[in-house]
């Protein structure tokens, strides 16, 4: 069973009461709970969408730049010593 709480008197009354039973005055229309229009769901997909396509693209990056490393040739061990 809903109930509510009666705005004067504070005792716990039935959710569609229309007088309190306890202190006998007219109660406070009850109004029905507006659903939010949320597109909190449309946020959460554009910013995982900006997330995967940004570790996709560090990935595709990092793919590319060990390629490079692969195949660059390596480079003779320069000396300590700089020339006199």
């Amino acid at each position: 069973m809903r109930t509510r709480i009666c705005p004067f008197c504070k005792e716990d009354i039935h959710f569609q009461a229309l007088v309190c039973r306890y202190c006998r005055r007219d109660l406070p229309p009850v109004t029905p709970p507006r659903k939010k229009n949320s597109h909190a769901w449309l946020a959460a997909i554009t910013t995982a969408g900006i997330i995967v396509s940004g570790a996709a693209f560090l990935a595709a990056e990092f793919l590319r730049e060990r390629k490079n490393w692969l195949t660059e040739p390596t480079r003779p061990p320069e000396s300590q010593n700089p020339p006199d």
